[in-house]
């Protein structure tokens, strides 16, 4: 029971982490200025559901994908690692990382008429590093109750998502842009410190194998 509540704790944190909805506060009032509440309460459920279904998908068919193109799972933390430590590297310095979404999509999420599915569910919310992340997590439970852990995580990860970016303005207005920086680049180094731990963990496994 304790490993799989410390499984829970590593998948909710490792995911809240790298989704950074802290992070989303900014795109999603810029998106979503002109809307009304009703309309930022559907543009806000639209990209949840979108972000779900998506990792849902990854999620599944992630081991098959990999299987597909050859891939090991340590040489797909390795790289994920990677990904991760360069987003983390943009969150430390409270940027916005570019490897979920560029300038020029965010300016052409401004003019679309359904900002719920692109740019906000997806890749703002499920991002590379998001996919990566499940796909990742998943590779390491071999249990069903394992498994489970892990999906019980996301939920309640995209659960936190929506109770943040509902309450956007207020947090906005109570920690104004500096809060948000400070509290981004806190994410941010747990995003690189996961990455760095995602990259030891696929080395230290390569090695095994090799040796």
């Amino acid at each position: 029971m304790e490993e799989l509540t410390a499984l829970l704790a590593l998948a909710y944190t490792s995911l809240l982490a790298i989704i950074n909805p802290i992070g989303a506060v900014p795109l999603y009032l810029a998106i979503t200025a002109t809307y009304t509440k009703p309309q930022r309460r559907r543009t806000l459920l639209r990209a949840l559901i979108t972000a779900l279904l998506v990792l849902l998908a990854f999620a599944t068919l992630g081991t098959l994908i990999l299987r597909f193109f050859g891939i090991t799972t340590y040489a797909f933390k390795i790289a994920g690692g990677i990904i991760f430590f360069g987003i983390g590297w943009d969150m430390l310095q409270a940027k916005r990382s570019r490897v979920k979404t560029t300038e020029e999509e965010e300016l052409e999420g401004t003019s679309k008429e359904d900002v719920g599915i692109i740019p906000l569910g997806i890749p703002t919310l499920a991002g590379p590093g998001a996919i990566t992340t499940i796909i990742a997590l998943l590779g390491q439970a071999t249990t069903v109750p394992q498994k489970a852990m892990i999906y019980t995580a996301l939920v309640l990860v995209l659960l936190t998502t929506w109770a943040i970016l509902a309450a956007a303005p207020t947090v906005l207005r109570a920690s104004g842009q500096t809060g948000l920086n400070v509290m981004t680049r806190i994410m941010g180094l747990l995003v690189t410190v996961i990455g760095v731990q995602f990259v030891l963990d696929g080395l230290s496994t390569a090695a095994r194998e090799l040796l």
